[in-house]
């Protein structure tokens, strides 16, 4: 029997189980109504088939018309034949005698026709107005064996009794024969239940604290089982109910996550995989049955060896295994797999076996060789940017080196013109030299800073000290500036801390920047001045800033001009700045530009300082 709890419809009474009987003593008529109607209107509500008996002072017109007043859409329920009022003559009495079987036969079948029309059970109210004193002992036997009857039922009987009718014994024996009774006090109903009712509840009471009690001490084992499972990994027999109870969640989330798992007893070779390793590997389980040997087949013939190698050792060691390889699937498409294994000893069996899982990490490998040609692409596209840069800077990078190199020349002349002599002047001639080499090795280093920018390769940290980086590139730029009668500035802060970085790079971004303010400079006020200047922020940042006095920024320029392929030169590429914050931000720094409060632009970059670039490296 269920134990769910069905409203009775009386407020005293509140909800009642199945399997209720109880009993009610009225004084009147309109003592039955009021509760009798309210009763079955529950009854009806609830899906339930109701059977109201009546007798005397209630005839089935009043009970119909009892039942309209609390349900406004009774009509519809007794086409529907959900509740039936009968006569307590015609139910209780056959040719005038009462028969205790044949009642209890009746609320069977009742019941059983109920069911087959799909109500949830049956719900009766029966008065005994009709009881005459020679029916009495065989009623209440009835009444007792009513209790019987009904229990792990989908039945419940509320019996009515004419206070006026019965005495004091026979008071006694109706609240006998009922679980409890409901009767009016100083005009309210109360609900009178028997010691016997009072006991039984009171044992129903304890038991389910018990059970409750149980059931929260159950729930702590359980707890206590299922972390201990997750700290061992997987021990599958004893976890068999377990995973059972979650299998259709664990499936899904093996799909979501592309790992299966796998059980393999390695004294037998007996494997277990699950739904999702079949599918990840491509298998068919009516087809293929796990082993090693199938795992080894299908293992990329490169990859053999060094598989075998790991699984052996990590049998003969009884240790954990991780390993990536390639997978050949059955249309020849490679994939890669991560397996990973943890040994353990079934608890059944006492036999060592490996748990774990099976991963497609192919997605996770094509990711990681798309963003190395990411990585090349941006390579080739900022030394592609340099050699546009040093395009530009021909003119006066030729004049930088003839310059020392014209110095040389006319120093070796000169040379030759004291050896020459008839009486050759020695110290002249060094001095001579020497002025030749000074001019030469500066033609080289000139030469040796062009060249580092031209160079293209793979992205090299070192140390780098910023001021000297500023320096070498004013010195690179004076030239190019002089063309434009544009003064540089230095304004270096004084032990400023050295970043970690890749030399090439950060040269590209100074020179960048720089040339981007000679360029805004070349048409504008006399007054042309280039402002480079490093500081150390309180956040422990590098800070270098490039003030120009030129056409300077509008207001949506400032991050407009960080696009690709925005441009405000005739012939530029747009890929500069770009490429300038793509290499400032993957040295931890940002790169950002504003409009100065008179003319002109500056642009800003921080780097980390070395401590914090090297904890940004090792991260």
């Amino acid at each position: 029997m269920t134990s769910e709890m069905r409203a009775t419809g009386i407020e005293v009474v509140g909800d009642m189980p199945w399997g209720t009987h109880f009993c009610l003593f009225y004084d009147t008529k309109s003592d039955l109504l009021e509760t009798l109607a309210p009763y079955c209107k529950a009854g009806l509500e609830n899906g339930e088939y109701c059977l109201w008996v009546v007798a005397e002072p209630v005839q089935e017109a009043e009970a119909c018309a009892a039942l309209a007043r609390v349900l406004p859409d009774f009509d519809r329920y007794l086409r529907e034949q959900s509740i039936e009022i009968v006569g307590a003559r015609d139910w209780y009495l056959h040719q005038g005698e009462f028969d205790l079987d044949r009642v209890i036969r009746g609320w069977n079948e009742k019941l059983a026709r109920a069911t087959a029309r799909g109500y949830t059970g049956v719900r009766v109210t029966g008065d005994t107005a009709w009881l005459s004193r020679k029916d009495w002992r065989d009623f209440c036997e009835y009444e007792e064996s009513l209790n019987q009857a009904i229990a792990n039922q989908n039945l419940a009987v509320l019996c009515t009794y004419p206070l006026a009718a019965c005495s004091a014994v026979e008071i006694l024996d109706v609240v006998q024969t009922h679980q409890f009774t409901v009767a009016k006090r100083q005009a309210k109903w109360e609900v009178i239940e028997t010691a016997g009712h009072k006991q039984a509840k009171a044992q129903i009471k304890r038991l389910n604290e018990e059970l409750e009690q149980r059931v929260r001490d159950r729930t702590r084992e359980l707890t206590e089982l299922n972390d201990e499972l997750e700290r061992e990994v997987i021990e599958r027999k004893r976890a068999e109910s377990a995973l059972l109870r979650s299998e259709a969640y664990l499936a899904e989330a093996q799909r979501i996550s592309h790992t299966g798992s796998f059980g393999w007893e390695v004294s037998s070779g007996e494997i277990y995989w699950s739904a999702e390793t079949f599918r990840i590997l491509e298998c068919d389980p009516a087809d293929s049955i796990p082993s090693t040997e199938l795992v080894l087949r299908r293992t990329h013939p490169d990859d053999r060896t060094f598989v075998q190698k790991v699984i052996d050792r990590a049998i003969a060691q009884r240790k954990d295994f991780d390993i990536e390889h390639r997978f050949v699937m059955p249309g020849g498409e490679v994939k890669n797999v991560r397996v990973v294994g943890h040994p353990s000893v079934n608890q059944d069996s006492g036999n060592f076996e490996f748990v774990g899982a099976v991963m497609d990490v192919t997605q996770r490998h094509q990711a990681d060789a798309e963003r190395e040609r990411l990585r090349d692409l941006q390579a080739d596209l900022a030394h592609i940017t340099r050699m546009a840069s040093m395009g530009e800077l021909t003119a006066s990078l030729a004049h930088e080196i003839k310059q020392p190199m014209a110095a040389a020349v006319t120093d070796a002349k000169t040379c030759l013109l004291w050896l020459e002599r008839p009486e050759p002047e020695i110290g002249e001639a060094r001095e001579a030299v020497s002025r030749t080499v000074k001019d030469v090795t500066r033609a080289a280093d000139i030469i040796n800073r062009i060249g580092s920018l031209f160079k293209k390769g793979p992205t090299q940290r070192e140390s780098v000290d910023v001021n000297l980086l500023v320096r070498e590139m004013i010195e690179l730029l004076r030239s190019e500036a002089s063309r434009y009668s544009i003064s540089i500035c230095a304004e270096l802060a004084p032990e400023l801390p050295t970043t970690s970085g890749d030399v090439v790079q950060l040269r590209q971004v100074l020179m960048n920047l720089m040339l981007n303010g000679i360029d805004a400079m070349k048409e504008t006020h006399p007054e042309r001045r280039l402002t480079v200047k490093s500081e150390e922020t309180d956040g422990g940042q590098i800070q270098v800033s490039v003030s120009d006095t030129g056409v300077g920024l509008k207001p949506q320029q400032a991050e407009q001009v960080f696009d690709t392929f925005f441009t405000t030169k005739p012939q530029g590429l747009g890929m500069g700045l770009p490429i300038s914050r793509s290499i400032v931000e993957s040295h931890g720094g940002r790169l950002w530009a504003g409009p100065n409060r008179e003319r002109g632009a500056t642009f800003h970059f921080t780097l980390p300082a070395e401590t914090a670039a090297s904890s940004i490296s090792a991260a």
